[in-house]
């Protein structure tokens, strides 16, 4: 926020101009502030909890048809034409009650009128909106927005509410409020959204936490059977290769402003066929994540346990995994978004802690100072492309990088904040791969976590502590990954909580389905890790087939297919050159991956 703008607001604004002694830990004005950052990180898992738009037929994820029906069918020439059409969340819910209600009350005089011509780019507060959308009954849904953080841009004066003034007085300076603008599609459509909220600190901090997953712990594995010399190659080769998909993917959406997902991608390029594909491909990579998540808990608490633990095995261990983790699936996003918060600190944390124990430890195996023997080489050609799908899968978070952008307060930096991103996860997949496999070099087997859990002469707190961190991250990403899958499965089976109930029988079975339903999905992963018990296969299968076709060949389709009249024919052989090779790649190391 310039200084002129920061002027107007505590000019119109007296009684919010308290000294940041007084305020809070974490209140502190600025679109940096600990509370903008704890809003944008619970926005970032919305988007990832709604990724699977189960609508093929609609033209945009995030814009409703103009009758508000499910089907987009018939509505294509003025879907994107309504000037009173808002898109606050990813459900694309229709504001134009709320906007007109504000306007009712500005004509009462029930809130204050803004001293300029009212325009779209006005500032509106949560709190208005937010009351307006709970005393509203004019539609069925149940709108709901998020918190979200003031604009830079040149803004008129925002309508103080006495709901503000309750805020104000309760302490809270930094009351949430949201700018709406307009936007022009392809064909010249104009359409109102919510402008973006995010600044690049806080995207960065939401895209690390896209791309830091429990791939990781399988990278010492990779080097194995890559060896330091093609194993460390394509481990960088990986990072530059997905970090320049990701440019592709910010300049095809640049083609039209109503891009907001994967999805809309998706259908911009190749319509309802690959929206449709898209939204299996996202369906299995979540179970592909979610089976990983439960083999991750399981098998730390084998390694910690088992021996400890008369009669259970890892099957057991899996079981006790559908007990502890399906009651986080009933939780709201809000509260999932605070140990996905604590999921970023124990991943983190399980990198230092990891070469701390490598430190600590002055014989092998498992030591840093005392070294296992490695391999420079691959031992077999199958090695290799088993390799390449385990050092593939922690790149794979281009299905969430659209909403990051448009969430972005300026987008243009999007592009930024990406070269920052992975080169902080570069270095965080690095340190984890030659670390594990300097410690435990041909002992590597699975999560490296595991080998470390396994061997004997670490101090007696590590094994409870980083098991307790390994528990944490299932804990935070199995339900969000749940999410998806279930809001999916409610919208075929008609289970969406936001319609009214025709009876009470009715309301009591559809209760019941859902219980079913949210349960039944984690059954599913764990039935899938009985099935397929090796945690080092699954990242390499999603690795090698998902991450490929998500993150290489589907981004450079779509930027060859939207930016075709400013590519350049050297630049159209080299991305067909890419998409040629990753196709080659992806069916031979899916191959080989589950055979091998």
């Amino acid at each position: 926020m310039s200084d002129e703008e920061y002027t107007e607001d505590s000019r119109l604004l007296p009684s919010r101009r308290t000294s940041i002694f007084t305020q809070p830990v974490g209140s502190f004005r600025g679109p940096n502030s600990l509370h903008n950052f704890a809003t944008s990180f619970t926005r970032a898992q919305s988007f990832a909890a709604n990724q699977i738009d189960a609508n093929i037929l609609k033209k945009r994820s995030f814009f409703a048809g103009p009758d508000d029906s499910d089907s987009a069918v018939g509505y294509e020439d003025d879907e994107l034409f309504d000037p009173d059409l808002m898109a606050p969340s990813p459900r694309g819910e229709r504001l134009s009650t709320v906007l007109h209600e504000h306007n009712s009350l500005r004509a009462s005089n029930i809130l204050p009128s803004p001293s300029g011509p009212s325009n779209f780019n006005e500032v509106f507060y949560q709190d208005d909106v937010s009351s307006i959308l709970h005393a509203t009954k004019s539609r069925d849904e149940n709108l709901s927005i998020q918190g979200m953080t003031p604009l830079t841009k040149k803004k008129s004066h925002p309508a103080l509410s006495f709901g503000s003034h309750l805020l104000t007085r309760s302490g809270a300076t930094t009351a949430s409020y949201f700018g709406i603008k307009r936007v022009e599609d392809k064909d010249g459509n104009l359409v109102t959204i919510i402008a973006g909220q995010s600044t690049a600190p806080q995207t960065v901090l939401n895209s690390i936490n896209v791309l830091i997953g429990v791939g990781l712990l399988a990278l010492p594995v990779g080097l194995l059977r890559g060896g330091w010399v093609i194993g460390f190659s394509m481990l960088l080769l990986g990072c530059a290769a997905t970090y320049w998909t990701a440019s592709l993917i910010s300049k095809a959406m640049d083609t039209d402003q109503t891009i907001m997902t994967y999805a809309d991608l998706g259908y911009a390029s190749y319509g309802s066929t690959a929206k449709l594909l898209i939204s299996i491909i996202f369906t299995i990579d979540l179970l592909g994540s979610g089976v990983s998540l439960v083999l991750l808990f399981s098998d730390s608490l084998y390694s910690l346990l088992g021996n400890d633990a008369a009669g259970w095995t890892k099957t057991s261990f899996k079981f006790l995994a559908l007990i502890v983790l399906t009651p986080f699936t009933f939780m709201p996003l809000p509260i999932l978004s605070i140990f996905l918060g604590f999921g970023i600190l124990a991943t983190f944390s399980i990198i230092v802690l990891v070469g701390l124990c490598g430190l600590l430890k002055t014989s092998s195996p498992g030591s840093l100072i005392q070294v296992m023997p490695t391999n420079l080489w691959p031992k077999s050609i199958p090695d290799v492309f088993a390799a390449v799908g385990i050092i593939m899968a922690p790149f794979s978070g281009h299905a969430i990088f659209p909403n990051l952008k448009n969430d972005m307060r300026h987008p243009h930096k999007f592009t930024n904040t990406l070269a920052t991103t992975y080169t902080l996860t570069c270095l965080a997949d690095c340190s984890m791969a030659i670390i594990g496999f300097l410690m435990f070099g041909g002992l590597c087997n699975n999560e490296v976590t595991s080998n470390l859990l396994e061997t004997a002469g670490y101090p007696r707190w590590v094994y409870p502590l980083i098991s307790a961190l390994i528990c944490l991250i299932p804990l935070a990403k199995t339900p969000l990954n749940a999410k998806p899958i279930i809001s999916t499965l409610d919208a075929l089976l008609d289970l969406d909580s936001q319609k009214e109930s025709k009876s009470r029988v009715y309301g009591l079975v559809r209760a019941v389905l859902q219980f079913l339903v949210r349960v039944g999905v984690n059954v599913a992963f764990v039935f899938l890790a009985i099935l397929v018990p090796e945690f080092d296969k699954i990242v390499g299968v999603m690795g090698s087939s998902i991450c490929f076709l998500v993150c290489i060949i589907l981004p450079c389709s779509f930027y060859m297919r939207l930016c075709k009249n400013n590519i350049r024919a050297a630049e159209r052989a080299f991305v067909t050159f890419v998409m040629i090779c990753s196709s080659v790649l992806a069916v031979a190391c899916t191959y080989f991956t589950i055979v091998h």
